[in-house]
């Protein structure tokens, strides 16, 4: 697993749901706090720290935000073994120009927890 690595979890019922998750921390320094975040379409009251347009990722068909209120830390051991059993379907990852926009807006958002915004930080991805 690699940061900017997408993925959809179809299943309905489980923790995670059917939008595409993308991961934004780096999996080889911490394999087990993993940060994952996920697209949702624009609305009135969406976060607008990062958007994208259409063409920006083959998933991204309309305007769509970033979801950091939404983000997750999950480990990649989590992650492969719904892999294994069939309930995560793996994307195309996002560019490396979409990933440092997702972490630059991951900086920006206020409704980015703290202490998902630390994983970056101590990772180095992002300044705050």
């Amino acid at each position: 697993m690699n940061a900017g690595d997408a993925f959809r979890i179809p299943e309905p019922g489980t923790t995670l749901d059917s939008h595409l998750w993308v991961v934004i921390s780096d999996p080889v320094v911490d394999q087990a706090r993993v940060l994952i975040v996920n697209f949702t379409t624009r609305r009135k009251d969406s976060d607008l720290a990062c958007v994208l347009r259409a063409g920006e990722h083959p998933f991204v068909h309309h305007e769509t935000c970033v979801n950091y209120a939404g983000a997750k830390v999950v480990s990649e051991a989590q992650i492969q073994t719904l892999l294994r059993k069939g309930l995560l379907s793996n994307h195309a990852a996002v560019s490396p120009g979409l990933l440092q926009r997702i972490r630059e807006g991951a900086a920006a958002s206020v409704r980015m927890s703290l202490v998902h915004a630390d994983i970056l930080i101590e990772q180095g991805l992002i300044e705050c």
